[in-house]
């Protein structure tokens, strides 16, 4: 394994834990965002991150802006902290050349609630979105 093209800093430490207690660690090191609260959730090969409270939306959300519409998402800076939370458990392995895939798990930061998501649209001062993503 020592020739991975990424090893996590805390990989070695983990490597023979399943993924339901490495998601447990990822949820402790999480906490040092202090005005949030995740879901992290976990299957056998994968770890979902979802933003389910913040009190502080400004600090984590910022408009995007596509060609015909704008719409609030997670800002760089935090996207990046949360990913590589979770990427210091992992590691990665895998060729896009030769079409080989080797991870220890699949880490994905997941689109907030559609409340969350509102609560942080309207700080921005953006639309508010109903439920099938019309504009109310």
């Amino acid at each position: 394994m020592e020739t991975a093209h990424t090893i996590g800093s805390k990989y070695n430490q983990v490597k023979n834990l399943p993924i339901k207690e490495i998601a447990k660690l990822v949820r402790q090191n999480l906490k040092k965002f202090k005005d949030c609260k995740f879901s992290v959730t976990s299957t056998y090969n994968t770890i979902n991150v979802k933003l389910t409270a913040c009190n502080n939306l400004l600090k984590y959300f910022d408009v995007w802006e596509g060609y015909h519409q704008k719409d609030a998402r997670y800002k760089d800076s935090f996207s990046k902290e949360v990913k590589s939370i979770m990427n210091q458990y992992n590691f990665d392995n895998s060729d896009v050349m030769t079409d080989y895939h080797h991870q220890n798990f699949f880490a994905f930061l997941n689109v907030p609630h559609i409340d969350l998501l509102n609560q942080a649209r309207e700080v921005l001062n953006l639309p508010i979105l109903k439920m099938n993503g019309e504009v109310a």
